[in-house]
């Protein structure tokens, strides 16, 4: 596979000698999975980015990270001149699929080969066609649902198990993006699930998206995605204030090991929906943002105090057996302490029950609890 691979960097501008300096710095790293070799970049080298997949076949790009607005008025006609389209932000977690050696991978955002997915999207891809029909495809998309590996949160539709949902379509050896236009009308010709899409908006129709927003606020979910249709400009996110209070509910019962930020960047969020949303402050935000922060910080608490290990569950449903040693396997490589409660087959899956150990909070709660002092 080596001299291959010099011809595939090559086309990215990067020249053997930087391929192979990079590999002795372990900013490319060398992977396997299931007899498939390929690259994965840890450390931006030339035109390709943390994240990005080096195969025989060519380049996987690494899927660019989406700047957020704080205002949405101001956020808009800030980024937007010309118009431009919005789909649904899904809580879930990012996925690049890609048919490489014959084999139809999901890689994470970190460039791993995610053996969960890999196993799950035949669920909702007819693969298939799609990659025999368009050789070099990619699509990136979101897993999303209760019983997944890596996000406690989800959509509010999802109710069990996940669910896949595309947002874009790349190729292999190109850094953008399918055009929006003709992405969707693939999308449309495979019937491939995607997340909601809106419509075009442009500047002058702030008020209909801000009803939008009040929608998705209302019904559980995260908030949107704003793709324009000018290649100069850019992709903008903007979520909503139940996302935010959402985010620290899930995240609160490890705060002992969070950095700080995580938590007071979600603060200013609601603070900032709410003034350009609302009239004023209600005193159920309060109640609300009090909850979300103190609860599970009380209850991981409670568990120290009674030496109870602070946990995480979930279940897993898979298609293949030998899909769960490959997944307990990355769990392990990924550096997650977990153990495997059960498993057993149902139907046509086999269900896996984890608990993912939270050994950080627990030893540093429980030293608290114990009377140990310290500086701060």
């Amino acid at each position: 596979m080596h001299m291959e691979v010099y011809d595939v960097v090559k086309q990215a501008g990067i020249s053997e000698s930087m391929w192979d300096e990079s590999l002795e710095r372990h900013d490319v790293v060398r992977e396997e999975f299931d007899g498939v070799c390929f690259y994965r970049v840890t450390k931006k080298i030339g035109e390709l980015g943390k994240g990005a997949i080096v195969t025989q076949e060519g380049i996987l790009f690494d899927f660019p990270r989406i700047a957020r607005i704080m205002h949405l008025e101001n956020g808009i006609r800030n980024a937007f001149a010309q118009p431009f389209y919005v789909e649904e932000k899904v809580d879930g977690y990012n996925i690049r699929v890609a048919r490489i050696q014959g084999r139809v991978l999901a890689f994470s955002r970190g460039a791993y080969v995610c053996p969960f997915s890999t196993d799950r999207i035949v669920d909702f891809l007819d693969a298939k066609k799609i990659f025999d029909e368009n050789p070099g495809l990619i699509v990136c998309g979101e897993f999303a649902g209760p019983d997944n590996p890596y996000n406690i949160e989800h959509p509010p539709y999802v109710k069990e198990d996940i669910r896949f949902f595309a947002f874009d379509l790349m190729m292999l050896n190109k850094p953008l993006s399918i055009p929006i236009a003709e992405r969707y009308k693939l999308f449309d010709t495979y019937c491939m699930p995607t997340v909601r899409r809106f419509g075009q908006f442009s500047v002058s129709d702030i008020p209909a998206l801000k009803k939008v927003i009040k929608e998705l606020d209302e019904t559980g979910c995260e908030g949107i995605v704003m793709k324009p249709t000018h290649p100069a400009e850019n992709i903008m996110k903007y979520v909503t204030l139940g996302s935010c209070l959402r985010d620290i509910h899930v995240t609160a019962p490890l705060m002992a090991e969070m950095m700080s930020e995580f938590f007071t960047h979600r603060i200013i969020r609601a603070a900032m929906f709410i003034q350009e949303h609302a009239d004023s402050l209600k005193s159920d935000v309060f109640a609300q943002l009090g909850e979300a922060l103190l609860q599970p910080v009380y209850e991981s608490v409670t568990k120290a105090a009674r030496g109870e290990l602070i946990d995480e569950r979930f279940l897993l449903r898979f298609r293949e057996e030998e899909s769960i040693q490959r997944m307990v396997d990355h769990l392990h490589r990924c550096k997650v302490k977990f153990e495997v409660l059960s498993k057993n087959k149902e139907g046509s899956y086999w269900y896996v029950r984890f608990a993912k150990k939270c050994y950080a909070s627990y030893e540093i709660l429980q030293r608290h609890h114990d009377g140990a002092s310290h500086v701060d």
